[in-house]
C-alpha cells in the first residue's frame, strides 16, 4: 500500500506588535488571538461573534490590514465547519486586495488556506499554484519557518500526483537549511518522507538512513509519540529487509515510549504496532507471540470501534434534546405574547374594538400556528434523519466489527486447526475436522450477516456498481431492472450509502406495490456539485396526494432524508400510467486521505 505524505498547512496568527503598539492595536490582537482559540476549540459561532462586533466597533479602512486580518479569520471560521465556498470567496477577495501589499504576511496566510482547500477537493495543481505563491511571498520576508512549511506541502503535494521526484526534489530543499529550534520539526519531517519515497522506489537501506535521521530529530524534539512513530518506521524497514528480530526489537521500544499514554491518537498507533508485532512474530514461527499481539490488536480495534460509536449515539442524542429545548423556548414565547395580545384586547370596552381585536387575535394565532407546524415539520425531519442516520452507522459498526474482528478471529482459529492436523500426520481426530466445518460454516454465515447489514459492493467498489448489483439482485422473468450511471465517480462512502439506501427503498416499493414489468435508474452527475437520480417503471402508478398522507410507501421518509441533504424530491405518478421519480442532491465533497 501506498504511504501517504503529510501536508502541513501553515495558518499564521495575527501580525505581531512591538511594544510601542498603541492600546488600540493590543486590544484588536488580543481579539484575534481570542478569534483563533475560539475557532481551535470548535466555538465557531462566538467567534463569528467576536469577529462582526469588533469590525462594527472599528471602522477600519477597506484594504487595510487590520480588516483583511480579520475577514482571514472569517474566511478559517467557514472553512472549518466545512463551508468551503463560503471561504473561498472571501480568500480570493482577499488575496486580489492584498496586492499592493507586498510584504504583508497575510498574504503567506491567504495562500495557505486557499491551497488547504484545493488539496481537500483533490485539485493539487491547484494547491500547488497557491502554495508556490506561499513561498515566494515567505522568500520575499525570510520568514524561514513559512518556507519550510511551504517546501514541505509543495512535496506532498507532488507526491499526492504520484510526481516522485518533483516531491523529492522539495523535500531536499528542506535538509538544506542549518538545524535551528525553528526548523528541526520540518526537517524530520522532510527526512521522514524521503524514507517513504525511498521505500516506494525498494531502496531499502537508503530509506533506513532517512528514517535514522529522522528518529534523531525527533529525540531531540522530546516528542515521545513521534519518536515512537520513527521506530515503528524502522520496524517496518527491518521487517522488509526480513531482519525479524530487530524489527521486534524496534516495535517494543516503541509500544514502551507510549504504553503510559491512553489518548485515542496514542491508542490507534498501538493497536498498529501490535498487529506489526503479530506479523514479525509469525514470520519468525513464534505463533504464540503472534497470536497473542493479534489477539491484542483486535481487542483494541474493537474497543476504539466502540467508543466511536458511542460518541455518535451521544451526539444524535444530544441534537435531538437541542432541538426538543428549542422546541420549548418558541412554546414559551408564544404563549407569553398570546396572552399579551389577550391582556391588551381585553382592555378595549367597545364592541368595534373587541371587534378589531378578535380580527388580529385571530390572523396572528394563525401565522403561529403556520410557524410552529413548520418548526414542528422540520423537527420531525432531523428527527427522522437523526434515527436513521444513527441505524446506518451502527450498521456500518456492527458490519465492520463482524468483518475484521469475528471473521478473522475464526480465520485465525481455522489456522491453528489446521496445524494441528499437520503436525497429527496421519492420526488427525474426527473431531479436528468436524470443529474446522464449524468454524468455516460460521465464517460464512458471519461474511453473509456482514454483507447483509451494508452491501460489500457499494463499499468496495462505489455506488454505480453497487446499483448495478441491485438490479442484476432484483431482476427475474416477471420484472426487469437496467441501470445507467453514465459514468459517475466514486463520492464520499457516507455520501453512497444514504443515496443507495434510498434507492433500495424505492426499488422495494417497485416490487411490492408497482406491478410492473420494466424499471429503469439513471445516476447522472451535472456540473461536478450535483447528483441526478432518475428511477422510472411502467407499473399502475398511484395517487400520489395519497400515498403521502398514508406514507404506506415510506415516501415521507425518504423526502425527509432529501431534505436535510438540502435536495430535491419528485413524484409523477397517475393510476394506469407508471411512476417517474425525480431526485437532485448536492454531492458530497469526497474527504481528503489523511498523509501519515
Amino acid at each position: 500500500m501506498k504511504n501517504f505524505l503529510p501536508i502541513a498547512i501553515l495558518l499564521i496568527g495575527g501580525e505581531l506588535y512591538s511594544q510601542n503598539s498603541s492600546k488600540e492595536e493590543i486590544y484588536i490582537q488580543e481579539k484575534l488571538a481570542q478569534i483563533d482559540s475560539l475557532i481551535k476549540i470548535g466555538e465557531f459561532e462566538k467567534a463569528d461573534y467576536t469577529i462582526e462586533n469588533t469590525l462594527n466597533t472599528f471602522s477600519f479602512a477597506k484594504n487595510s490590514e487590520k480588516q483583511l486580518a480579520f475577514e482571514f479569520r472569517k474566511a478559517k471560521n467557514y472553512y472549518q465547519q466545512g463551508i468551503s465556498e463560503k471561504a473561498m470567496e472571501i480568500l480570493l477577495n482577499g488575496l486580489d486586495r492584498l496586492k499592493g501589499r507586498t510584504f504583508s504576511s497575510l498574504n503567506i496566510d491567504y495562500s495557505n488556506l486557499l491551497a488547504r482547500i484545493f488539496a481537500d477537493s483533490q485539485n493539487f495543481d491547484k494547491a500547488i499554484y497557491y502554495n508556490k505563491i506561499s513561498l515566494q511571498k515567505a522568500n520575499l520576508i525570510k520568514d524561514t519557518i513559512g518556507i519550510t512549511k511551504a517546501l514541505i506541502r509543495l512535496g506532498s503535494f507532488y507526491y499526492a500526483k504520484n510526481e516522485q521526484d518533483s516531491a523529492k526534489h522539495f523535500f531536499r530543499k528542506v535538509t538544506y537549511f542549518p538545524v535551528t529550534p525553528k526548523t528541526e520539526i520540518r526537517i524530520s519531517n522532510a527526512y521522514n518522507n524521503l524514507g517513504v519515497i525511498a521505500q516506494n522506489n525498494d531502496n531499502l537501506p537508503l530509506a533506513k538512513h532517512w528514517a535514522r535521521e529522522a528518529l534523531k530529530l525527533k529525540m531531540k524534539q522530546n516528542s515521545v509519540v513521534d519518536i515512537a512513530s520513527a521506530n515503528v518506521n524502522l520496524g517496518n524497514l527491518h521487517h522488509f529487509e526480513k531482519e525479524y528480530e530487530k524489527a521486534i526489537n524496534r516495535y517494543l521500544e516503541a509500544f514502551n515510549n507510549i504504553e503510559l499514554d491512553t489518548t485515542t491518537r496514542v491508542l490507534h498507533l498501538k493497536r498498529i504496532i501490535y498487529e506489526n508485532l503479530s506479523v514479525s512474530y509469525d514470520s519468525i514461527d513464534d505463533y504464540q507471540n503472534a497470536y497473542k499481539y493479534l489477539h491484542k490488536s483486535y481487542e483494541l480495534k474493537f474497543r476504539l470501534t466502540n467508543e466511536q460509536l458511542a460518541e455518535n449515539i451521544a451526539g444524535v442524542e444530544a441534537k435531538y434534546n437541542l432541538a426538543l429545548e428549542e422546541k420549548r423556548t418558541e412554546e414559551e414565547k408564544g404563549r407569553a405574547l398570546r396572552a399579551q395580545v389577550l391582556f391588551y384586547g381585553m382592555a378595549f370596552l367597545t364592541l368595534i374594538l373587541v371587534v378589531i381585536a378578535f380580527i388580529f387575535y385571530k390572523n396572528y394565532k394563525l401565522k403561529q400556528q403556520t410557524k410552529l407546524d413548520q418548526i414542528h415539520s422540520n423537527l420531525q425531519t432531523r428527527i427522522i434523519n437523526a434515527t436513521i442516520d444513527a441505524k446506518e452507522k451502527e450498521r456500518k459498526s456492527i458490519a465492520e466489527i463482524l468483518h475484521d474482528s469475528v471473521s478473522a478471529l475464526l480465520s485465525s482459529a481455522n489456522l491453528h486447526l489446521q496445524a494441528s492436523k499437520s503436525q497429527l500426520n496421519s492420526h488427525v481426530p474426527i473431531e479436528i475436522s468436524k470443529a474446522q466445518e464449524i468454524v468455516n460454516e460460521a465464517s460464512i454465515k458471519i461474511r453473509d450477516l456482514s454483507h447483509e447489514l451494508i452491501s460489500s459492493v457499494l463499499l468496495k467498489f462505489g455506488l454505480a456498481f453497487a446499483v448495478h448489483d441491485l438490479c442484476e439482485k432484483y431482476s427475474n422473468s416477471e420484472i426487469q431492472f437496467i441501470s445507467d450511471d453514465n459514468g459517475i465517480k466514486r463520492y464520499n462512502q457516507d455520501f453512497e450509502i444514504k443515496i443507495y439506501n434510498i434507492i433500495e427503498e424505492l426499488i422495494n416499493n417497485i416490487l411490492k406495490h408497482s406491478k410492473a414489468k420494466n424499471a429503469t435508474i439513471n445516476l447522472i452527475e451535472r456540473n461536478g456539485d450535483k447528483l441526478i437520480i432518475q428511477i422510472i417503471d411502467d407499473g399502475k402508478g398511484f395517487d400520489v396526494k395519497k400515498a403521502v398522507k398514508k406514507d404506506g410507501l415510506g415516501l415521507n421518509h425518504i423526502e425527509a432524508r432529501i431534505k436535510i441533504m438540502k435536495g430535491v424530491f419528485n413524484i409523477n405518478s397517475k393510476e394506469g400510467e407508471g411512476t417517474s421519480i425525480f431526485i437532485s442532491v448536492p454531492i458530497f465533497q469526497t474527504e481528503p486521505v489523511e498523509a501519515v
